[in-house]
Parts: structure tokens; sequence; C-alpha cells
């Protein structure tokens, strides 16, 4: 399957909560297992998820929610087109 990536901002290394640009499409790689989360405000949490190592994501979510991991992950916000 072929993927267009169309980066809004540079990538960060992503560990503490972060709205990463106020993006709502935020593409995530890692190279190591982590467990990444999600959280409406700094102190609740909504969801989470074990993103595998070398792997690539989407995720979706609201501008303002904010997103962290256990480990780095790096975080770029995106469009995409498939």
């Amino acid at each position: 399957m072929t993927m267009i990536i169309k980066p809004a901002a540079n990538q960060m290394s992503l560990t503490t909560q972060n709205t990463v640009s106020n993006s709502m499409l935020v593409f995530l790689s890692t190279t190591a297992s982590s467990q990444v989360n999600v959280y409406s405000n700094s102190s609740t949490q909504y969801g989470s998820f074990v993103l595998p190592g070398n792997t690539v994501i989407f995720l979706q979510k609201a501008t303002t929610d904010l997103v962290s991991s256990n480990v780095t992950v790096y975080a770029t916000p995106a469009a995409y087109k498939s």
C-alpha cells in the first residue's frame, strides 16, 4: 500500500505530555516498544496503547489532547492520503 504523508511541522521526540503542535493527526514512529498515552487535559487520561518497536501509525486526536510515551517516540503533525 502506498501512503502519502504531508508533514505539518518538524518531527519531535516525545516522552512528556505534548499537543504535538495542536495537530488533529499525528504520525508516530518508534524503534522500541512503547506505551502511548492520550489525555484530554494534564490529569485525565482517556486512552493508551502499545506501539510495537519499528512501527509507524497515525493517531487521530482533538487539537487540545496531550500525548505522552514511556520511552522516546517520534511524533510529526501530519495529514495523509492512502
